[in-house]
């Protein structure tokens, strides 16, 4: 039975959907590597000035200033460079020499002689000082692989990636900085020459996307898939998280909601939300297209939840009520900030039943649908009475301003009441153990129907079980009054519905009356990965307000 139902558990993670881990690797090719390049390019321009230039600030023999004022002369002669072009290599290759150089000296002022210097760029919304990162590095160096396409935009500059290390203090305020991967963000780095001394400038190419050049506006080149792929190899980086649903209490001290950059209040916040199995890399690929966009960029910024997967729902819809909560009072206390009201959750899978339970009312009629008396008239431990209380008594979220329900189980499934699920719903470690005395209470309380749930591990494979009194339940509390919600489900390419499913959840159960809109895409329940879905998704926000 144990090696049939982890075959089984093993052919659920893989219908589940979600993409293999991301592939990075990072190039750091050394000084004789940067030489061979400049030499190449030589080659190419016929031994032009710029390239000799160029091989002259390579030469390590040289002194620094030396090196550092052909690397910026290099640069400057090559600046209207049309892109394409070797001498557009050329000007890309002396900036990055540049980079290197003044990340040898911790980007102290570089003395250049005569009086002059080369510096960096400040701290600003448009700007970053790179003494403020823990890293930069260029964003061609990191190779990716296992990822449909690449965000990028043309324009002037070396595209880099400033990465901050959780425990940065350029980090401090920031409430859901990632604890193995930190943050990382898109900057491009630019010389300019119109000022007394040269700089090397940082532009923050989410918060701007051009910039003014010796009068004239110009758009700055951007890698926006090279950060966030570089901060998911510094975490775990894996989509399908077996041990996180099954050891549920050793992973529960890693819930939260994180971010995927740092805190912009002139942004709208985009919440995702993962399913059973799975982690908040399976929002890679999605997170990845939207990025491409420019409209989405400027509107929106992206953060996720991450819990184990075996609590039962109820559980971790009110932790992701907590860290909402946690949220709100360090980045808005006076709420006063329009754009954090207008927040959308996006739930895949059963992330969708958490998201859902954000926006709905619970109290009396929720615990009236299993037992007449209510909470504080039981006979139990204060510590299983005030859990109770904290999951059941709940408000929809103030914040949340619209849903996205990614092939969502309202209704249950079929395979949650496998055998080999069962097995598998009775190893899941959940993190609280009340007392037995607590159990008999609540069994000697709740109805009849719903006996044998408070019998059964109550944990998320239970309650995902198919026409779930638990589920229905969800379904009969009353959404908050004029919030828009909407659908995208899978039909696994067969255009079969109503009869269709993704090979997880049917469309019976993945429905929702009253929806918005509902889009069925040819998918199996990674609906969240296929193109059509994100595009469905880009769709919704582009049309949020």
């Amino acid at each position: 039975m144990k090696l049939n139902a982890a075959l089984f558990l093993v052919g659920v993670s893989l219908l589940l959907g979600a993409c293999a881990a991301v592939g990075v690797k990072v190039r750091k090719p050394a000084h004789v590597v940067l030489h061979r390049e400049a030499l190449r390019l030589s080659t190419l321009t016929e031994n032009s000035t710029p390239a000799r230039l160029l091989v002259d600030g390579q030469q390590m023999k040289s002194k620094e200033a030396t090196r550092a004022l052909a690397l910026l002369q290099a640069a400057e002669s090559t600046s209207k460079a049309k892109p394409g072009t070797p001498e557009e290599e050329i000007h890309l290759a002396a900036t990055r020499g540049l980079l290197f150089l003044m990340a040898e000296r911790g980007f102290a002022p570089l003395p250049l002689g005569g009086g002059r210097t080369l510096g960096v760029s400040g701290n600003s919304r448009s700007t970053l000082d790179p003494r403020a990162a823990n890293e930069i590095l260029p964003a061609a160096d990191i190779q990716i692989s296992k990822l449909r396409g690449r965000s990028t935009r043309d324009g002037a500059g070396l595209p880099c990636v400033a990465r901050f290390e959780p425990h940065s203090p350029s980090l401090n305020g920031e409430p859901g900085t990632p604890p193995r991967g930190g943050i990382c963000e898109p900057v491009t780095a630019l010389i300019r020459t119109d000022g007394t001394n040269p700089a090397l400038v940082f532009h923050r190419t989410l918060n701007d996307g051009d910039v003014t050049i010796h009068g004239r506006r110009v758009t700055l080149a951007a890698d926006f898939t090279a950060p966030l792929a570089y901060m998911l190899s510094k975490g775990r980086n894996r989509a399908i998280d077996i041990g996180s649903l099954v050891r549920s209490d050793k992973n529960f001290a890693h819930t939260g909601l994180y971010q995927f950059q740092r805190y912009d209040p002139k942004k709208i916040p985009v919440v995702f939300v993962h399913g059973l199995l799975s982690r908040p890399e399976t929002w890679m690929a999605a997170v990845n297209s939207l990025l491409a966009d420019e409209k989405i960029r400027e509107r929106y910024q992206f953060w996720f939840f991450l819990y184990p997967t075996g609590l039962p729902v109820w559980g971790s819809a009110a932790e992701l009520r907590s860290e909402l909560e946690r949220f709100r009072l360090a980045l808005d206390p006076d709420r006063s900030n329009q754009h954090f009201d207008r927040m959308v959750l996006v739930g895949h899978s059963m992330g969708g039943l958490v998201s859902s339970l954000q926006v709905r009312t619970g109290g009396k009629t929720l615990w009236k649908q299993f037992m007449d008396t209510p909470p504080d008239r039981l006979s139990l431990s204060p510590a299983l009475r005030n859990r109770i209380v904290e999951v059941v008594e709940f408000q929809p979220r103030p914040e949340v301003a619209r849903v996205v329900f990614f092939a969502t189980p309202h209704r249950g499934s079929n395979m949650a009441v496998h055998p080999a699920t069962e097995f598998f719903s009775r190893l899941i470690r959940l993190p609280v153990n009340f007392l037995k005395t607590d159990v008999r209470v609540l069994q000697s309380v709740v109805r009849n129907e719903f006996r044998d749930l408070f019998t059964a591990p109550a944990n998320s494979l239970v309650f995902l079980r198919a026409n779930s009194p638990l589920l229905e339940s969800i379904l009969s509390l009353p959404v908050r009054q004029g919030l828009p919600y909407h659908s995208i489900v899978g039909d696994q390419g067969k255009n079969d519905s109503p009869n269709s499913s993704d090979g997880v959840v049917p469309y019976w159960s993945s429905r929702m009356e009253g929806a918005v809109s509902e889009k069925i895409v040819p998918s199996g329940h990674g609906a969240h990965e296929h193109p059509e879905g994100i595009a469905e998704l880009a769709r919704i926000l582009h049309s949020h307000r």
